[in-house]
């Protein structure tokens, strides 16, 4: 079992990449794999009660950990207004997940 990192830096409300993250996240779980997906910078509006939000819920029930950027989070007033099951971290902990805690690791 490999364990994969998703990293996703774009919203989706101007680029269909984080559907594509989601659906290799997705694949990689239902494989056996273990997945986080780390939303960082733009990625985090991802998180906002409303339909990608709720395709994050989704893959949140399906084993997929999701975290998102505290200070992203703070620099877009998304407090408050983000989908349940997503933990705050901050930017040391991505660090962290690349260099120590995940085999592979994908940045989109």
């Amino acid at each position: 079992m490999t364990s994969l990192l998703l990293v996703l830096s774009k919203d989706p409300y101007t680029t269909e990449t984080p559907d594509l993250v989601l659906d290799i996240g997705i694949n990689a779980k239902e494989k056996g794999n273990e997945v986080a997906l780390y939303l960082i910078e733009d990625g985090v509006t991802a998180a906002r009660n409303g339909e990608f939000g709720k395709k994050l819920t989704a893959a949140n029930n399906k084993g997929i950990k999701i975290y998102a950027d505290d200070k992203a989070v703070l620099s877009r007033s998304l407090t408050g207004k983000m989908v349940g099951g997503i933990e705050i971290k901050e930017i040391g902990t991505l660090l962290d997940f690349i260099m120590d805690d995940y085999d592979r690791v994908a940045w989109f």
